[in-house]
């Protein structure tokens, strides 16, 4: 019986040695329980992430055309594989959107700057989205063949402040493709706009205009001549 006292002394004694130990060999500050793989980054729990470094609900899909940086995202881009009707890419359209509450009609919150856009048949168009905001917009076009767009859609997102560029073959046929902002009410503050693909008007054979003129003016001398007979 007299035994069990040092023995609790010397276990106590031990456990008191360990732990001073251990709380010597750690380093300042707090470090994480797992080690994160190389090129992931570790927000400390209770830091606001900057503005440009919001995490995205989507993930890159194999041959989607699919990315996303600090800038923001771009989902099923396609500047290469030609839709069904298309033989080549007829020519290649280039223009840039701004988005945000500068751009915004009366009675809205939102808005882009420009919200109509006419493109050729197999025209390649390459749009470039200018976020003048601090949140985050989009530029989602719908309606596009879903052979080469899951979905149908193409879709550029800009963090706030940033600008975001992708690509995309129209089909050869008129059509018009919705475009919108599909973050949570967005659509309905007033980001919405249109894309259309419109034939160009056919070209008149060389000297069919002069040809058109004289008859023209051969039918009103004759119309005058029976006036006056």
């Amino acid at each position: 019986m007299r035994r069990m006292p040092q023995a609790l002394g010397a276990q106590l004694g031990l456990f008191l040695a360990l732990v001073t130990g251990s709380l010597q060999a750690q380093p300042s500050g707090v470090q994480p329980l797992v080690q994160p793989a190389p090129g992931v980054d570790v927000v400390p729990l209770g830091t606001p992430e900057p503005l440009q470094r919001q995490v995205h609900e989507a993930l890159p899909v194999a041959g989607a055309g699919t990315w996303f940086d600090d800038a923001g995202l771009v989902r099923h881009a396609n500047a290469e594989r030609l839709p069904l009707d298309c033989t080549a890419v007829s020519t290649d359209v280039a223009f840039n959107v701004h988005a945000g509450t500068a751009h915004a009609t009366v009675g809205h919150g939102f808005g882009f700057d420009v919200t109509q856009y006419a493109v050729p048949p197999c025209a390649r168009v390459t749009v470039t989205l200018v976020n003048d905001d601090a949140s985050r917009h989009q530029w989602q076009l719908l309606g596009l063949p879903e052979a080469l767009h899951p979905g149908g859609e193409f879709l550029l997102e800009a963090n706030g402040g940033q600008q975001v560029t992708g690509s995309f073959i129209v089909p050869g046929a008129a059509a018009q493709f919705p475009v919108q902002c599909s973050h949570a009410g967005h659509a309905a503050l007033g980001m919405q706009a249109a894309l259309r693909v419109e034939a160009p008007a056919p070209r008149l054979p060389r000297g069919s205009l002069v040809l058109i003129l004289a008859m023209t003016t051969a039918s009103l001398v004759l119309t005058l001549h029976k006036r006056t007979e």
